[in-house]
């Protein structure tokens, strides 16, 4: 009787201590906490023509923040997660170059959709945004000859 009596002991401390753990680390969620956001979206141009094809990137150096999304129609994008809000450098990708089979190479080929290196990072694209709660739109107006035109 005492055998059985030492082994229920055990079993309930043991299943109180994970009740207690569970108790204080939390359930389910377990992400942080990033604050305000904002929705953002946007056109960009280069030298006054929408630029189509490619991506936009946000970057907050003091926070590893990030936001991002595809250039579309009409050089239009819009984030589909929302973004903290902060002050964001900005860098304009090219699109990934298709496989040279895929039809679209082609065509990407003989788009002029060159996006100038220095417009590639946000070191040196010199573009900067600053992200408020809520909805923000951004226009950015690129040049070919590049942010030092």
């Amino acid at each position: 009787m005492m055998r059985n009596v030492r082994f229920t002991s055990v079993r309930s401390a043991f299943c109180l201590l994970c009740l207690l753990s569970v108790g204080i680390l939390g359930c389910g969620g377990g992400g942080k906490d990033i604050g305000p956001t904002g929705e953002v979206e946007g056109t960009v141009t280069m030298d006054g023509e929408p630029l189509a094809i490619g991506s936009v990137a946000l970057y907050d150096e003091s926070t590893g923040n990030t936001g991002g999304g595809e250039l579309g129609p009409g050089g239009t994008f819009k984030f589909t997660v929302p973004v903290p809000v902060g002050t964001y450098q900005v860098s304009f990708q090219p699109p990934d170059a298709p496989p040279p089979e895929d039809k679209a190479a082609d065509e990407l080929a003989t788009s002029d959709s060159s996006i100038p290196e220095d417009y590639q990072s946000g070191e040196t694209s010199e573009i900067v945004a600053e992200v408020k709660e809520g909805p923000n739109s951004f226009t950015f107006e690129l040049l070919k000859s590049g942010p030092k035109g």
